[in-house]
């Protein structure tokens, strides 16, 4: 009887084995992918070939910041521009309306790559908390598989025993 309540646990903790590798798998794959993103984030700009290599599971989520990166900037520039040219028209430094014309897209331009640069630092730092909560996750579950797979080889031998306790042991009476 022993034998088949082992050889009931030795199944059920295969299962259980399997499924958590399955997980361990699983988000070892989601992190590699959000460490590679993070890479893409981290070199600056984001191009479309940089897109088009991304992993599909985070396309989505390079979607979303490049729409975030624009608006954050975009917001910036707003918030920033009119005090940066009333600080350049103060010094009394526009001569012509073609050098007036430079100097707001230079200014445009320098707030609009501050802001992307803010979006960024913001984006890097969510990237670190889910990268923190995932290498979390992917230490339980270890630990988990480790417990389970000790578990399985203390299950298969009790079955084992099971099996040789249960086994007909003739013996020669001469």
């Amino acid at each position: 009887m022993a034998f088949l309540i082992f050889a009931a646990r030795v199944h059920d903790l295969c299962r259980q084995k399997s499924d958590i590798q399955y997980k361990l798998n699983k988000i070892s794959r989601k992190l590699q992918h959000l460490q590679e993103y993070a890479a893409t984030i981290g070199n600056g700009k984001i191009t479309i070939s940089d897109l088009l290599s991304a992993p599909g599971a985070m396309l989505g989520r390079t979607m979303q910041y490049l729409g975030y990166a624009h608006n954050t900037a975009l917001q910036y520039v707003q918030a920033n521009s009119p005090m940066m040219a009333m600080m350049y028209q103060q010094y009394g430094m526009m001569q012509n309306p073609a050098q007036a014309a430079q100097m707001q897209n230079f200014i445009f331009n320098s707030l609009y790559a501050q802001g992307r640069e803010k979006a960024k630092e913001q984006e890097e730092k969510n990237l670190k908390v889910e990268e923190g909560r995932i290498a979390q996750e992917k230490e339980k579950l270890q630990t988990q598989l480790a417990e389970v797979t000790e578990e399985l080889k203390a299950a298969r031998e009790a079955r084992d025993q099971g099996i040789k306790d249960m086994a007909p042991k003739y013996t020669a009476n001469a």
